[in-house]
């Protein structure tokens, strides 16, 4: 229940037009990582993920796990997660394991003493809806100095609608903490417009990790 937990909902054209921009996409991913000594952070959202990342080419009903190791550096596990075979084979393989009374260890590891924090550093991608006003660029630049929210870069596509448009702000690696509180910040500006999509960025994007 402390998971953040975000769907696809939020994700517009617009999104995928300046994840390409960047050279990536976004996917929905589910990231759980050690923060600290015994401290875990977890989360549910679209993602942008570059396009040399494995994760990128993942389609359909095909799911991924990528996991990042001292030893293995990155392996990657794929394979069908949804279908009627997938589906049929898993049901199957449950009913004969009843059947026979087979008895397995429990899928996850026993509790340890690892604490769960609902913060974690990225970079992020942060895409701002505005109606057209004088000082938007030094006005987000300040709110972000305000708590700590290095940018790396600002992108905009040529607006077709001055009244209806969007731009995307890449930050440095900071705390998911300080976004949020920023993206409070931002939000109460009237030349904002409707709320901030920030999400996470996997791998390095133009150098930013």
């Amino acid at each position: 229940e402390e998971i953040s937990v975000r769907g696809i909902t939020e994700v517009t054209k617009v999104d995928f037009e300046y994840a390409k921009m960047l050279g990536g996409t976004i996917k929905l991913i589910g990231c759980a990582q050690k923060v600290g000594d015994n401290k875990i952070a977890a989360y549910v959202s679209p993602t942008y993920v570059t396009n040399d990342d494995s994760l990128a080419s993942v389609n359909g009903a095909t799911n991924a796990i990528e996991i990042e190791s001292s030893n293995l550096v990155s392996s990657t596990y794929i394979g069908q997660g949804a279908g009627r075979y997938p589906t049929a084979n898993s049901c199957i393989n449950d009913i004969v394991a009843l059947a026979k009374g087979d008895k397995t260890q429990l899928p996850f590891n026993q509790k340890g003493d690892a604490k769960f924090v609902n913060d974690f550093d990225s970079v992020f991608f942060m895409r701002i809806g505005y109606r057209d006003a004088l000082g938007i660029t030094r006005q987000c630049g300040e709110i972000c100095e305000k708590f700590g929210v290095s940018i790396h870069s600002i992108l905009q596509n040529p607006v077709t609608n001055r009244d209806d448009a969007a731009f995307v702000i890449i930050t440095e690696k900071v705390p998911v903490s300080s976004i949020k509180k920023a993206v409070a910040e931002l939000e109460s500006f009237d030349w904002c417009r409707g709320s901030i999509f920030a999400i996470p960025v996997l791998g390095e994007i133009y150098g930013s990790q």
